[in-house]
């Protein structure tokens, strides 16, 4: 690894654009007399919608697509702006995966595979908890965190309903390995979109990038930490909290009015494009969203589940949380609110702040934008004006990329932060859970990342 890397010239922030996701061609548009600022119009939004999402007076999918449809009515942004979130790659990812998902719970294989966890983990909760956090983050660090949950997401769910909830909760199972999805995916370059992001702008100011596991150079001690919350202090509490819930469980895609099938066709077609997709995941060489529609088409095909059922059965609420979340974000992208938030918190620091307090705000601010506007977007908007004021107070931008990276990988605090969180919704989860489960997690990585990040990356 080396640290030492020469500071070269930066190109202004207008030419960047990051895959598609950030462009900054012009300054703010202009705005006619009397007429409200784009970006404060979205910041408003912004704000009734975290109310409405804390408070949950409307479920959180209909006070997402509340917020595109406020955004478009007022002019904010563009229709097609306002609800892009449903054209989003990502969308379609989970939705297909939750076919498939939904496929491998009827055909009995997510029961299958259950029960061999089981045969290694034994009987008890925490024994599969361990187990199934270590899996999925040693498989998000290859493969995309997202399609890493959504592969166990119907396996804790089979294993949770053959234990008739007597000994395995989904409540306490699902939220932790959504965490620690997303803390896998920091150990290498592609397992979360925040890293990619942090590399575009290296590769576009032709500085040398990070390795491909230099991640886990902090990736790693935040997923210690991650196993050490959980068993110390999370999970004792999700059981206290849930204690009281757990007389009306939530119902899910992976419920069914008929029992399980066991035919062996539909098991092993079930088997089989699981396997695909996996591969394909792993590989590289198909997008995943389109793996992941390839897998939902195959299971039709194969008869491991109906139309029907799909239309019944499939998790709404989580497909339009995102789709919604998504489409705001575009929104604060496009009205210049993300901008707007960050260089008004960065104006206070002045010229002459001091490396870790630029590290400290830069990191602070992708950590909170993050939790409302996704980590995808929330590193597209700040990782230019990272590098820039790294280059502007003469400091290796390095550290501060780095740090931005990690805190926007590591988002914890809300549903719609990342999308495994939005995705582990079907156990019943409130925002609250996340605000107090993953809020205090979030605290302690933006420490630790304070922390090692300087040590390893200086200044």
């Amino acid at each position: 690894m080396t640290l030492g890397r020469p500071l070269s010239t930066v190109k202004p922030l207008s030419l960047y654009v990051l895959q598609g996701t950030l462009q900054v061609k012009r300054p703010f548009r202009c705005i006619e007399r009397g007429q409200m600022d784009p970006a404060i119009q979205a910041l408003i939004v912004l704000g009734v919608t975290i109310v409405l999402y804390v408070t949950e007076k409307l479920p959180l999918a209909v006070t997402a697509i509340g917020a595109c449809t406020a955004l478009a009515v007022m002019g904010t942004v563009d229709f097609s702006v306002a609800f892009s979130g449903f054209a989003s790659e990502m969308v379609f990812l989970i939705a297909g995966m939750m076919v498939v998902g939904v496929a491998m719970f009827d055909s009995g294989l997510a029961a299958s595979i259950g029960r061999g966890l089981l045969a290694v983990a034994g009987k008890s909760e925490r024994a599969v908890m361990v187990i199934s956090m270590l899996v999925i983050a040693a498989l998000s660090a290859f493969l995309s965190n997202t399609a890493s949950i959504a592969v166990f997401i119907p396996i804790i769910m089979g294993m949770t309903t053959g234990s008739d909830g007597r000994r395995l909760r989904a409540r306490h199972l699902l939220m932790p390995l959504a965490f620690a999805s997303s803390a896998g995916g920091m150990l290498s370059l592609v397992g979360s979109p925040p890293p990619l992001i942090v590399q575009d702008v290296l590769v576009g100011a032709e500085l040398e990038p990070f390795g491909f596991f230099e991640f886990a150079w902090i990736g790693f001690p935040i997923l210690l930490t991650l196993f050490a919350y959980t068993m110390g202090f999370s999970y004792p509490l999700s059981k206290r909290m849930f204690a009281a819930r757990e007389r009306h469980p939530p119902s899910s895609a992976y419920e069914s009015d008929t029992p399980v099938d066991s035919d062996r066709h539909k098991k092993l077609t079930a088997s089989l494009v699981l396997a695909l997709c996996v591969v394909l995941f792993s590989l590289g060489v198909v997008p995943p969203h389109i793996v992941a529609l390839l897998g939902a088409l195959l299971v039709l095909i194969g008869g491991c589940v109906s139309v029907e059922q799909v239309y019944r059965r499939l998790d709404w609420n989580t497909v339009f949380l995102l789709a919604g979340s998504m489409g705001l974000a575009a929104a604060l992208q496009a009205s210049g609110a993300g901008r707007l938030m960050a260089h008004s918190a960065l104006a206070l620091l002045g010229p002459a702040a001091s490396p870790l307090l630029v590290l400290a705000l830069i990191s602070g601010l992708g950590m909170l934008l993050t939790q409302v506007m996704s980590n995808t977007a929330a590193a597209a908007v700040l990782a230019p004006v990272a590098l820039a004021m790294s280059r502007q107070l003469g400091i290796s931008p390095y550290p501060v990329l780095m740090a931005l990276a990690t805190t926007c990988a590591a988002a914890f605090a809300t549903p719609v932060a990342t999308p495994p969180n939005t995705m582990v919704l079907v156990a019943g989860y409130r925002f609250t859970d996340y605000v107090l489960l993953g809020g205090i997690f979030n605290l302690l990585t933006f420490g630790l990342q304070l922390a090692l990040v300087p040590l390893i990356w200086p200044f």
